[in-house]
């Protein structure tokens, strides 16, 4: 009874809160009117609201009294312009606005605008004009003013084409309106083609009449001759003949013809410093004028290209630019401690002479001129150890003299070197020694001892049954043998580097160095990022043994050829075929391989693994939003061709990597790419994320909402119970 009771008293405050609060807004409204009733009261009493009895006097109307023009009278000329003034006079705040009007023109180019501004066409024949001002208020009050257009005068000019073609008569100065006769007579071998205007003709007779006359002209009387005279001329009389200068008539054509002499080309036609034709034999047809036309010869020239290898070994001299048919000497000069090999064309030898002579040259040509140390006297470096380790090449080596040799000290497992000895003499526990300057025999040995902590008992060598201990037995098979059996033969390779046994060199056209020789390391080139593969797989074992004893050194070369436009026109037309739809061919190039053994040079073609090769992207071809390939096109043994897509391998938009086995033509490819195609699509993606973001708040905006409105009509009903 308390709770209902305490419920019913907060229901009465409630309401006793309501009712207070519409008294307070009563008051409020009433204090509104007593505030403003006064105001309303004086509007009225002040006379804001006139009465039905007021009354004024309507003011008197606007009159116009006169309207004027000046000038009355003037002059003006055709294709200009002339200002009128109107003026109005007039009572009780009268309009000054007029309109204008013109009478008598008989152009549609003559007019008057809204500001008394006559305008003239320059085809106006009238000699006369009214001009009209009238009163916008009042069209009864108007004036006019008389306009007078001077009359023009024009020349007419006649002049022959050619000047001995004829004589013509007629022209001067004629008045606008009026008309000129014109006469036209031909010289004897000569006819009359015709009256011309700016090179339109007017007329075919040779008296003409021009009429209405409105500006000044120039008419040009054409005359051919009946004759055509061909002069034919040759830049070089040496260099080639042909067809001599003759007459033809009018109309007539004529066979011209060039003949180039030996060691010469036939280049084109020329006339007034323009080529007109670059066939040998050139048919002229309907010849309506005299020409003068020139055959022009050239040399056949091509060139000859000399280098060099390895680099920096000899110089070479004698390259150039020849004429065809030259004999040329060149010569190849070694460098202090190298002599002269051969020289090569095409990895085929052509002389072994130094000084050779290139006879009777007929293309371009690329001689290599080898070089290799002179190898005169020798030394013998014996190299040896003690158990329980090895040293790389072991044995007895022979070396050049002035050369050097490498040594590599390898304790077994769980020792260690102990003393190394050059020479009887100590050097120090070093796992490696290099003679240098090779110029007096040489010894080398090693000794090596347990690793501390280790126990010694665990390396004692097992004596055979039949006591033998066989700590001292040689293996089977030198160390160097082995490494190279293993293929574990880095640092043997290193070394005949080195010395010059082993001479790789690396020519690449599309790199920043374009001939770089590799020494003392298998990474340094960055154009072939694993150039150990070549020699991995282009040594044999044998060949391996004799360059590292001094007996045989050996040449690698791997070239990258940019043939700059001299590819065949079948390569090009094979690539164009086989290339996907959309790309486009920017460069084509040869990539090579070749070794030389004593001279013999070998092309290789394929290699069992493939080499990474890097480009720089000629900067002619970078641009951006574009995707590069390689493209190449083998030929196998079997004649067939094979046609290979390679993707760039690495990021960098300056540079194209690819990995190749086969050495054959090549060719730089790419597709550009749109832009605005990603762009779009990234954008679509990133409203479609908003909109996803949006789409969510609102429907948690809307479940929220509902929840709050459900809550409340169950509270409402609640308390309804209650």
């Amino acid at each position: 009874m308390r709770k209902k009771e305490r419920k019913t008293a907060n229901m009465r405050k409630v309401g006793k809160k309501i009712i207070y609060c519409l008294g307070a807004y009563v008051l409020m409204v009433q204090l509104f009117l007593i505030n403003n009733l006064p105001c309303y009261a004086s509007e009225i009493g002040t006379g804001a609201y006139p009465s039905e009895n007021t009354s004024q006097a309507e003011p008197p109307a606007p009159a116009i009294t006169s309207v004027s023009v000046s000038p009355v009278s003037t002059v003006v000329s055709k294709n200009s312009s002339y200002a009128f003034v109107a003026s109005v006079a007039g009572q009780n705040d009268y309009s000054r606005e007029v309109a204008w009007s013109v009478h008598g023109q008989t152009s549609q180019n003559t007019f008057i605008d809204g500001s008394g501004i006559l305008h003239v066409g320059s085809d106006e024949s009238s000699s006369s004009l009214i001009v009209k001002a009238t009163s916008k208020q009042d069209s009864s009050y108007s004036a006019t003013a008389l306009a007078t257009v001077q009359t023009s005068s024009y020349s007419i000019q006649v002049k022959a084409s050619p000047d001995n073609g004829g004589s013509v008569y007629g022209g001067g100065t004629v008045k606008e309106g009026g008309y000129a006769v014109l006469t036209a007579a031909p010289y004897s071998g000569f006819a009359f083609e015709g009256w011309f205007l700016e090179n339109n003709k007017v007329s075919d007779n040779t008296q003409y009449t021009v009429e209405n006359i409105h500006s000044d002209a120039v008419y040009t009387a054409n005359f051919r001759s009946d004759n055509c005279q061909i002069n034919v001329n040759v830049n070089d009389g040496n260099a080639g003949t042909a067809t001599e200068s003759r007459t033809v008539k009018y109309g007539e054509n004529m066979v011209l013809e060039a003949r180039a002499k030996a060691g010469y080309r036939f280049d084109g036609w020329m006339e007034n410093g323009t080529t007109v034709s670059t066939d040998s034999r050139w048919q002229l047809n309907n010849i309506t004028g005299s020409r003068n036309l020139t055959a022009m010869f050239s040399r056949i020239q091509y060139t000859l290209t000399l280098n060099g290898w390895p680099a920096s070994t000899g110089t070479v001299s004698g390259q150039g630019t020849y004429d065809e048919g030259s004999d040329i000497k060149i010569k190849a000069v070694p460098m202090n401690g190298y002599q002269f090999v051969s020289w090569s064309d095409n990895g085929n030898v052509v002389s072994t002479d130094p000084e050779y002579s290139v006879e009777d040259i007929s293309r371009d040509m690329f001689l290599l001129a080898t070089f290799e140390k002179v190898r005169n006297n020798t030394y013998s470096i014996t190299a040896q150890v003690s158990a329980n380790g090895k040293i790389v090449p072991e044995g007895n080596s022979i070396v050049p003299e002035g050369s050097s040799m490498s040594y590599v000290i390898m304790p077994q497992e769980g020792y260690m070197v102990n003393a190394v000895y050059v020479d009887g003499r100590s050097v120090g526990a070093v796992t490696s020694y290099r003679f240098a300057d090779v110029r007096e025999n040489h010894s080398i040995s090693a000794d090596f001892v347990t690793k501390p902590g280790e126990n010694e008992g665990d390396h004692v060598q097992a004596e055979e049954p039949d006591g033998k201990d066989k700590t001292h037995e040689p293996d089977e098979g030198s160390p160097s043998d082995q490494m190279i059996e293993s293929q574990d033969d880095t640092e043997l390779l290193t070394g005949a580097i080195e010395t010059g046994n082993l001479q790789v060199t690396v020519h690449n056209d599309f790199a920043d160095t374009k001939q770089a020789t590799s020494r003392g390391g298998f990474d340094e080139n960055t154009s072939v990022a694993n150039l150990k593969v070549i020699w991995d797989k282009v040594l044999t074992k044998e060949e391996k043994m004799e360059m590292l004893q001094g007996e045989v050194p050996i040449a690698i070369q791997f070239s990258v050829d940019d043939t700059d436009g001299e590819e065949t026109r079948e390569t090009v037309e094979a690539f164009a075929q086989s290339k996907l739809p959309g790309m486009t061919i920017g460069r084509y190039f040869e990539v090579r391989l070749t070794k030389s053994v004593q001279g013999d040079v070998q092309v290789l073609q394929e290699l069992p693994e493939a080499v990474k090769v890097v480009l720089n992207v000629p900067k002619h071809l970078q641009a951006e939003n574009r995707e590069f390939y390689i493209l190449r096109l083998h030929t196998k043994e079997d004649g067939s061709q094979d046609f290979a897509q390679l993707l760039d391998e690495d990021e960098d938009p300056d540079t194209i990597t690819f990995s190749t086995d086969r050495f054959s033509p090549y060719a730089i490819a790419y597709i550009d790419w749109s832009s605005e195609k990603s762009g779009e699509t990234g954008n679509t993606a990133d409203a479609a994320d908003d909109n996803g973001i949006v789409s969510v708040i609102a429907i948690m905006v809307v479940a929220l909402a509902l929840v709050a409105t459900f809550g409340l009509l169950w509270y409402v009903t609640k308390r309804r119970r209650r």
